[in-house]
């Protein structure tokens, strides 16, 4: 009887032994059978920001917003159909997943669309067919036109923005020069402080001093080509 009951104890030592082991090897095991977590590219929706070349300065940003000199000058010299190279080449190199606005200025100033736009297949057919409809002629108005840029930009929720104003003269306006009001209402329609990168491409100096002022005061880059 005795021996019986020892051979009773001995089974259920090991039996528990056993209960015990494969509850600890199952603990062991739980962790691996979680999903390996944590936030993945998937879950980020920041875009890239993209780096353009235009005119030869260099830009970088995921929405862009150009404000288009077409005055009588730019026909002077051939500089209307370079501008219609530079924009075609600058704008087919953004990805789908930037944003654009184009506005082109003389006497007054026309806008490709009041609102910013992906930069897909489709819109960059569109604005390129319409910058290279545009023909020089009449006055160098770029005020109206630098805050018509701003109010597109201003409806974009990109993180960085750029603004490029380009320009082969200084602001002359219905016979009268316009400098120091087109600076002021720019700066002012300018509320989101994006920058304004300016480019200055006449071989002559009577613009520099204000698309350099405009530059520097809305946190911008001033460049003038070779």
């Amino acid at each position: 009887m005795r021996l019986l009951i020892l051979i009773f104890a001995l089974l259920m030592v090991v039996s528990t032994t056993s209960w015990i082991v494969g509850q600890s090897d199952e603990g062991a095991r739980r962790p691996l059978d979680l999903p390996s977590g944590g936030a993945g590219g998937d879950d980020d929706d920041e875009d890239a920001p993209e780096t353009i070349s235009f005119w030869g300065g260099e830009y970088e940003g995921d929405a862009f917003f150009w404000c288009l000199d077409k005055s009588c000058s730019m026909g002077w010299n051939g500089e209307i159909e370079q501008l219609k190279q530079e924009f075609t080449q600058t704008l087919n190199s953004l990805s789908s997943q930037a944003e654009f606005g184009v506005v082109a200025f003389s006497g007054g100033h026309v806008v490709w669309n009041p609102m910013p736009q992906s930069a897909n297949p489709a819109n960059k057919g569109s604005a390129t067919a319409w910058v290279q409809a545009l023909s020089a002629g009449g006055w160098t108005c770029v005020g109206p036109a630098g805050v018509a840029t701003l109010n597109i930009s201003n409806q974009c929720s990109k993180q960085m923005k750029q603004v490029l104003i380009l320009s082969d003269g200084e602001p002359y306006c219905d016979g009268a020069n316009t400098a120091t009001q087109s600076l002021a209402d720019i700066t002012a329609a300018n509320w989101q402080r994006t920058p304004i990168n300016t480019i200055y491409i006449a071989t002559d100096n009577g613009g520099i001093t204000f698309m350099q002022q405009l530059a520097a005061q809305n946190n911008g880059s001033f460049f003038q080509p070779n």
